[in-house]
């Protein structure tokens, strides 16, 4: 390799490490004072959900404690994918056009979760049973979050009023400065603007799992959707298996298998076909 080149790869490598310190909110000193693994949360068809950062034992305690979203006991923290350039491709901007414009949420999801209870009835040998069925856990769980993300991008992008309602009622995107400049440039595509922020928080605030960021998302259909999830107790120690299984290969901390079964996984989709159709009702009222 040139030395033209090696530098080439070097700014560019540089670069990129800024802009994940500017994501995670620390300095890019500090990040060079850190060394972390990264793994992908993604469906069967390869699509990410979101990437797993995490920190080795020996790094800055001091400094991770800074890092926005940030398990602090486990040290990993989930970035989404359009946190990245990548997602400002043709490919995120039609996956946006289709939330604004689709109603069908359910029926996905619904496709979703009776494939899953199909896949429940293959017979293999129980070491792949066993793998099969922590692949299935997340699955169930990344429907889950794809569907209330969808749905509330959807129903916020196509009324007026309640776009209205969310900006009035979270200050994060109500207290959003626009310049003049801003102003023009998303004057033709300002539902597209919202829903990529509604999409990010969203899923965001599922996927992380410091565990009362679920509550923001209760809060967020009740203040603006006016739907009360009610006792999601269920959900939340559900996304924290989830995190075993796409982490850990289906284990905990102390490398102990956690207990998933073909009863566990049917009664979350049970659950997951409960809420969502709680949450499409009420929507139809």
């Amino acid at each position: 390799m040139s030395v033209s080149k090696r530098k080439y790869e070097e700014m560019l490598e540089e670069q990129s490490d800024k802009e994940l310190a500017s994501i995670l909110g620390i300095s890019y000193d500090e990040l060079c004072q850190l060394e972390w693994d990264v793994d992908t949360n993604e469906s069967s068809d390869g699509l990410i959900y979101d990437y797993i950062y995490t920190f080795r034992d020996d790094s800055n305690l001091e400094i991770l404690k800074k890092i926005q979203g940030i398990d602090i006991e486990g040290r990993y923290v989930y970035l989404q994918p359009w946190e990245s350039d990548y997602y400002e491709s043709d490919y995120y901007e039609s996956e946006i056009a289709w939330y604004i414009e689709s109603p069908k949420q359910l029926s996905v999801l619904e496709n979703h979760l009776n494939s899953i209870i199909s896949l429940t009835k293959i017979v293999v040998d129980e070491p792949t049973k066993i793998d099969l069925f922590v692949m299935l856990h997340a699955h169930v769980i990344a429907a889950m979050e794809e569907f209330l993300s969808g749905t509330f991008i959807h129903e916020i992008t196509n009324s007026d009023e309640l776009m209205k309602k969310l900006i009035e009622t979270d200050p994060k995107i109500g207290e959003k400065k626009l310049t003049l400049k801003d102003i023009y440039k998303e004057n033709e595509k300002i539902k597209t603007t919202v829903a990529k922020y509604l999409k990010t928080t969203v899923a965001k605030y599922l996927n992380d799992l410091t565990f009362h960021r679920l509550n923001k998302t209760k809060e967020m259909y009740k203040q603006v959707l006016d739907i009360d999830f009610e006792n999601i107790g269920w959900f939340f120690k559900a996304i924290k298996v989830r995190h075993h299984c796409v982490h850990r290969a289906g284990s905990d901390k102390e490398r102990k298998r956690v207990n998933i079964t073909k009863e566990s996984i049917i009664k979350l989709v049970d659950d997951c076909k409960e809420l969502s159709t709680l949450i499409s009702l009420e929507i139809g009222k």
